[in-house]
């Protein structure tokens, strides 16, 4: 599952993102207590991620996985899809424990135009319904403040991811040698005329790469900072 992070970061952030919003369509969140220990999945500075929360979280992704592979997970994806899963919940809980702290906020218009720009909340001609959106939402549990809380929250920390990725800056040199490693691998010879027919397609992809890896960089600088407590259940039944 590592490799396959390290060769598709694009595809799980996609993933994880639809997990993401999935939990908030749902109403899947985190809980800030009231469970048993038995029923925590994880608790990240005394804040807990219930076991029914990580469940469902799971199974959404397994779901995924799925679709992606017409049916049948390989085993070296699925045997590693619990840790993962819970690795982005935490995340989640790090990340906007941060953006609050570096002071970010989303304004109300910001929530309005991600409601309204929704396909979940429109009708068949493309346009927000209202109706469609209480309806929507009274279908999972929910009200419009607290399913717009949520995505405050979902919103407030891709800001800060997005904060993160405004460092990363591609030179030509390094769009070059990322486009030699990736001939090389292809046993195919360099030729600069075609590196610079390309350069700005590569030095987009080599972007996001990088982006992604200075994301994870700072997520893994959240954790390390952090007091994370995991169920024994799930470490035992992901090793």
């Amino acid at each position: 599952m590592i490799e396959f992070i390290h060769r598709h970061p694009i595809i799980i952030k996609a993933l994880l993102t639809v997990v993401t919003l999935t939990f908030i369509i749902t109403g899947g969140y985190f809980m800030l207590g009231g469970q048993t220990v038995e029923e925590y999945a994880a608790k990240v500075n005394g804040r807990v991620i219930t076991m029914p929360q990580y469940q469902d979280a799971l199974y959404r992704m397994q779901d995924i996985y799925r679709n992606l592979y017409k049916g049948n997970i390989p085993d070296n994806i699925s045997k590693q899809l619990g840790m993962n899963t819970i690795k982005g919940m935490i995340d989640r809980r790090l990340l906007l424990a941060e953006a609050k702290r570096e002071g970010l906020s989303v304004s109300d218009r910001e929530i309005s135009d991600v409601v309204v720009q929704s396909k979940s909340f429109q009708d068949e001609n493309g346009r927000f319904n209202k109706k469609l959106y209480i309806q929507a939402l009274q279908q999972n549990g929910m009200t419009p403040a607290i399913y717009e809380r949520r995505l405050r929250d979902e919103i407030l920390t891709e800001k800060l991811q997005d904060l993160v990725k405004s460092s990363v800056y591609v030179t030509e040199d390094e769009a070059r040698d990322y486009y030699k490693s990736q001939l090389a691998m292809q046993n195919k010879p360099f030729d600069e005329k075609d590196f610079q027919a390309q350069k700005k397609n590569l030095s987009g992809m080599l972007t996001l790469i990088m982006q992604e890896k200075q994301v994870e960089t700072f997520k893994e600088g959240l954790r390390a900072r952090a007091k994370i407590i995991l169920n024994p259940s799930i470490t035992s039944a992901n090793s």
